[in-house]
């Protein structure tokens, strides 16, 4: 058997899905392709990365395993960085009140000081709400697939979440 064929057959396996970070309006800031692996700390270290490079200090994230996740920014390169910019990991509402008791105390909204009732679940209702896009691209090409998921990004960014800022 031919391997660069089969291996240009099996490769539209490689994409596996996306990762995404939205603003607490519902903006996408980042989305990353997820390629042969699944959901690796590389992806969202890539996302902090350049999150702290574009806005700096302060900066707050949701993740569903922020608790996790914490541990292994601070232990990967970036963790000295994160901790100087004073970068917090935190976990959803949804998803934080599965955890124990003292990791919901650290981690939680409820109890972080001005973040007020954000319940960082903005990716979870993004991604609701992106499924309908899946059985269009799923034999897509990589090209057509980013661009089938950057335009329905732009749109819902431009017609949905900008419209929706403000409602009188």
């Amino acid at each position: 058997m031919d391997d660069q064929k089969t291996k240009k057959t099996w490769g539209v396996y490689d994409k596996t899905g996306i990762m995404l970070a939205v603003c607490r309006h519902g903006f996408s800031l980042l989305i990353v392709d997820m390629v042969q692996s699944g959901e690796l700390a590389k992806y969202p270290l890539t996302i902090i990365s350049k999150l702290l490079e574009v806005f700096g200090k302060d900066l707050g994230g949701g993740y569903d395993i922020g608790c996790q996740f914490k541990t292994t920014l601070n232990q990967s390169p970036l963790g000295l960085l994160a901790c100087s910019l004073n970068h917090t990991c935190l976990v959803g509402a949804f998803h934080g009140h599965a955890h124990q008791c003292l990791c919901q105390l650290d981690h939680l909204t409820t109890y972080t000081k001005g973040l007020g009732l954000e319940d960082l679940e903005t990716c979870e209702r993004t991604f609701s709400k992106s499924n309908v896009l899946a059985s269009t691209i799923w034999y897509t090409s990589a090209f057509h697939w980013r661009q089938s998921i950057s335009g329905y990004f732009k749109h819902n960014d431009d017609y949905e979440v900008y419209a929706n800022l403000c409602k009188f």
